[in-house]
């Protein structure tokens, strides 16, 4: 599987563009059938992703196989977005796919903490306890700056933590980019590397510091905060 300390992100990331797709749309359309999910996508010897399990547990097969640019390593795993329609039970018809970081908390960061505001829209566990996602929309816009991008990550607040309970605070560096227009992205936190029972997530946000706690090693992994 791979990790990431940071996720980097350009203002036309091609995955942004499922994301544009009302997944719950009414009727019989085009995508009145349609399921979004965040899954773990397998990648094959050619890169080339023929089964997902979702974070219900649900593995599901590929009616044709799945690949992406930004899969990079034969033999893996990545975290991604899936648009499918469920044809059968098991087997899904993917519309579209794509890429999702996966955080690993750092102890430092080189260069400094960053906070730039941004907005959470919803963090929750996934019901198979082995993520917290995070739904995050940034602000954005066009620019000439080949060097301007939106960088996140995840800090470690060991003076604020105790055996049993993990404080750590978002990382977020707007990166010389504007504040035009908004952008919607995903990130997933593992949870196996983070070893205590409820996890505190601190976010600076546009409209002030937001604080979430959730229980990580319970049944019940609601916001207990």
């Amino acid at each position: 599987m791979r990790h990431q300390a940071f996720l980097t992100l350009l203002a036309f990331l091609p995955f942004l563009a499922a994301c544009t797709i009302d997944a719950y749309e009414k009727g019989e359309g085009e995508y009145s059938l349609l399921t979004a999910e965040l899954v773990e996508a397998y990648v094959d010897n050619d890169k080339h992703v023929s089964h997902v399990v979702t974070d219900q547990g649900e593995r599901l097969i590929l009616t044709s196989p799945l690949t992406a640019q930004w899969i990079e390593t034969p033999d893996t795993m990545y975290r991604a977005l899936l648009y499918y329609d469920q044809v059968e039970e098991g087997k899904a018809e993917p519309r579209s796919f794509g890429w999702v970081g996966v955080l690993t908390p750092r102890d430092s960061i080189k260069g400094g903490m960053k906070s730039d505001p941004l907005y959470t829209e919803s963090m929750w566990v996934a019901k198979n306890h082995k993520y917290l996602n995070l739904r995050l929309r940034l602000l954005t816009g066009s620019t000439d700056d080949e060097k301007a991008r939106h960088s996140i990550g995840l800090m470690k607040d060991a003076a604020s933590s105790t055996p049993g309970h993990a404080r750590m605070v978002l990382y977020h560096d707007q990166g010389g980019m504007p504040e035009y227009y908004s952008m919607v992205t995903y990130a997933s936190i593992p949870l196996d590397s983070i070893k205590a029972d409820t996890l505190t997530i601190v976010v600076k946000t546009y409209n002030g510091e937001v604080n979430r706690t959730f229980k990580l090693r319970s049944s019940d992994s609601s916001v207990v905060l």
